[in-house]
């Protein structure tokens, strides 16, 4: 009597679900990691961009030696940073020189919620006036920005925040 020898070549149908089972669960989680590792690279990249925009408004307004408004355009495009040259009356409304607009969904906050509560926020410092910040060129010393205060800029909807401090 013979015997069938019977070569088994490939995996079940049990062990390839349990295979994928696995691989689902495990790459869910990476998932939620790469998400907030993505937003923070975001956050970071606008924090960085925007404290170079602030340098160079710094320099600008010493090369000019010219008073800079540092302004927050409008309540409906929150990405976008202008800096206008302060009118005679004293006013920021010279003209624009600059902008600077931030990839979305990052966004600026005018008047600092949800920022470090130590830090005066640039784009609003007194909600009650919209007045933007000045940078004033120095005759003595380096610096043209405001003394204290800075940007806080937000992730889209999240609780991820950037902020551009002095």
């Amino acid at each position: 009597m013979q015997h069938a020898k019977r070569n088994v070549l490939g995996y079940t149908l049990v062990e390839v679900l349990v295979v994928v089972s696995i691989i689902g669960i495990l790459s869910s989680m990476g998932v939620v990691g790469l998400q907030r590792a993505v937003a923070n690279a975001r956050i970071r990249g606008a924090a960085i961009n925007s404290a170079a925009f602030i340098e160079q408004v710094a320099n600008l307004s010493r090369q000019r030696n010219e008073v800079l408004c540092l302004g927050y355009t409008t309540t409906s495009d929150p990405r976008t940073l202008l800096v206008v040259r302060d009118g005679d009356e004293g006013n920021c409304s010279g003209g624009t020189i600059a902008s600077l607009t931030i990839d979305s969904p990052n966004q600026f906050v005018p008047n600092g919620e949800g920022c470090p509560t130590s830090m005066a926020s640039w784009l609003n410092p007194n909600p009650n006036d919209n007045i933007p910040i000045k940078f004033n060129p120095q005759t003595i010393g380096l610096a043209a920005t405001p003394p204290e205060g800075g940007i806080c800029i937000k992730y889209g909807g999240d609780d991820i925040y950037g902020a551009v401090r002095k």
